[in-house]
């Protein structure tokens, strides 16, 4: 299988996975866990999975550069840990796919600032995809906000944190390392840095039910070296931009979830929505390499002035 092929693929799963944490983050809250206890539970139990894969891999090992060990503590602090404390905690003060679909501000932001601060060239079919995407998750969203305001900004300052991870992986350098070790290390410093956030904030706890403890584990599994080491995989391959458009999968799974499990009202809106992204989804994957137009990066107009 082509590289760009196992990138677009990998974004996709990565984007449907992420997809169902909503539902299995209301299971555990129910069980005796909470948003912050949790983002730490699933950072952290994934980690000696991922040091035996590592281990085991003969190609792979730990070794890091100074750079590398630098900018890992910057994504994985300000990017990695950040995106899951405040995305999870946005779960409880509005809906799943209110939350969900806030989130993803992030791929415009991708592109945005992939295009102004790194001037990389933006591509017609990006161009357009980005707009449908953009208009589908509007149409998810369908205006609608409800809940607290303190979840909604916490549901935007979680697309922020994203896009700044994806853009800063694909950018430093921290592409060029294995998807496994790359995922492992970010797990390692993002663990470290929620629990010492949840001690202080008196949010840790080990009082989950048996249920809980369960689908803690499958949540930490399925998602970090499922979906995040997947989205890892997706921006070596085919870059920040691409991978941001692909993950407004992500939204659809929520939206589909939340109608049938927890009875969110799926309206003609919504529908369309999907239409749309699953339309930016096909022009990506289909047309992302067709040399078409090409809008020139900002800064390059800017100083043309």
């Amino acid at each position: 299988m082509k590289s760009r092929t196992i990138g677009y693929t990998a974004v996709m799963v990565s984007g449907m996975i992420f997809g169902s944490m909503p539902l299995l983050s209301k299971i555990i809250f129910s069980q005796g866990g909470n948003s912050i206890n949790l983002v730490f539970w699933r950072f952290f139990l994934a980690l000696p999975l991922l040091m035996y894969l590592i281990h085991r891999n003969p190609t792979t090992d730990f070794k890091l550069t100074k750079t590398q060990g630098k900018n890992l503590l910057s994504v994985g602090i300000l990017g990695y840990a950040a995106t899951g404390m405040t995305l999870y905690i946005s779960y409880n003060y509005i809906s799943t796919g209110v939350a969900t679909t806030l989130h993803f501000i992030y791929p415009i932001l991708v592109i945005i600032g992939s295009t102004v601060f790194y001037k990389d060239r933006l591509t017609f079919i990006k161009t357009f995809a980005g707009i449908l995407s953009t208009l589908g998750i509007y149409l998810l969203y369908n205006g609608e906000l409800s809940g607290s305001l303190f979840g909604i900004f916490m549901a935007l300052l979680s697309g922020i944190t994203h896009a700044y991870f994806v853009l800063f992986i694909d950018k430093s350098g921290l592409k060029e390392l294995s998807s496994l070790k790359l995922t492992f290390y970010l797990s390692l410093i993002a663990s470290i840095a929620m629990f010492i956030f949840a001690l202080f904030t008196g949010h840790f706890t080990l009082e989950l039910t048996l249920l809980g403890w369960g689908m803690t584990a499958v949540l930490s599994i399925f998602v970090t070296l499922g979906a995040v080491n997947l989205l890892n995989v997706g921006i070596q391959r085919i870059g920040s931009q691409s991978s941001g458009i692909l993950s407004t999968l992500e939204p659809i799974t929520s939206i589909i979830i939340g109608a049938l499990v927890f009875n969110e009202i799926l309206n003609l809106p919504i529908i369309i929505g999907c239409i749309f992204i699953l339309s930016a989804v096909v022009l990506i994957v289909r047309f992302d390499r067709v040399v078409l137009p090409v809008l020139e990066p900002l800064g390059k107009l800017q100083k043309s002035k």
